[in-house]
């Protein structure tokens, strides 16, 4: 797979602590006990139409990143999982309403979703960004350039909510899935199409035929979490804790390099005895801290 832009947006995006210190800290006091779920057979939904993430191959397979993470999380975890490819748009909906256990979908943790679901600790970040057909390359350098376009965007997704919520004067039009919003870009239908950075990649990598390219910096920064249904707090735990067993064993690493031919940032790969040990320093340091206070006499 052909992947350079998505290497560069990677190692760039993946330098933010935003979210990263508390999955590093996840890392060093998680336990690694036996999972509440152990033996169970979980209904996981995905859409199965947005590579790398998930697809479908032509063996009727489920493949993709979080598909090989989620089945790793399983194996830890101890349960089986019952695939489930369902529509995007309606994904969120279906899970809170107990269609299934568990959403994993190249999905952004956002405030809106968690009113109705649970989301695991972040798994991925990623981004939005705007793609046009090559002759109109030199003519959008930005979001400031779409004005008077019709912008493709998948239904239910980041990038139809940054579509409404932050452009104005264009015209949107919703796709069941990202492969059907770029093939009405090839066919002239739309003038630019608004998807996640690393799916939108992986389609022009793979399909030159559409003859489109990436404009512009990312719009957006986001994190990909497993959504759970809200009530299923022990398959949450379970899935936190394999998550972050995954990181600490370095399979998580694998995984990643297997699909992005790079290797995840520092958060996401084991800790090195240098950072145990200064965890473990700042740990003091903050124990010492506490016993000061403790000790300090109060002010007359």
């Amino acid at each position: 797979m052909q992947r350079r832009t998505l290497v560069l947006l990677l190692l760039g995006i993946m330098a933010l602590g935003m979210v990263f210190p508390v999955m590093a800290a996840t890392q060093s006091t998680q336990p690694n006990r036996a999972s509440q779920v152990e033996g169970e057979v979980i209904r996981v939904g995905t859409d199965a139409a947005y590579p790398p993430f998930e697809e479908i191959d032509e063996d009727g397979e489920y493949v993709g990143f979080d598909i090989d993470l989620m089945e790793a999380i399983a194996e830890d975890a101890g349960f089986e999982i019952e695939w489930v490819n369902a529509p995007f748009d309606t994904i969120f909906t279906a899970l809170s309403e107990g269609e299934f256990d568990a959403v994993i979908s190249a999905s952004t943790i956002t405030e809106e979703r968690e009113e109705i679901i649970d989301f695991s600790d972040p798994y991925f970040v990623s981004s939005q960004s705007i793609s046009v057909g090559l002759d109109m390359e030199e003519m959008v350098a930005g979001p400031e350039d779409l004005e008077g376009l019709r912008i493709g965007v998948q239904l239910g997704t980041t990038g139809e909510i940054y579509a409404n919520e932050e452009l104005e004067g264009v015209e949107i039009f919703p796709f069941d899935t990202a492969p059907l919003a770029f093939q009405a870009l090839a066919e002239g239908e739309v003038d630019a199409v608004i998807v996640d950075t690393p799916t939108t990649e992986e389609i022009l990598a793979t399909n030159p035929e559409l003859e489109a390219v990436v404009v512009g910096d990312p719009l957006t920064e986001e994190f990909y979490g497993i959504a759970v249904n809200e009530d299923y707090p022990e398959l949450l735990e379970a899935i936190n804790i394999s998550l972050a067993n995954l990181i600490e064993d370095g399979t998580y690493a694998e995984i990643f390099e297997d699909w992005f031919d790079v290797q995840p940032s520092e958060d996401f790969r084991p800790m090195d005895e240098e950072d145990m040990e200064d965890e473990d320093m700042d740990d003091e340091d903050m124990e010492d801290m506490e016993d000061m206070e403790a000790t300090e006499e109060p002010a007359s």
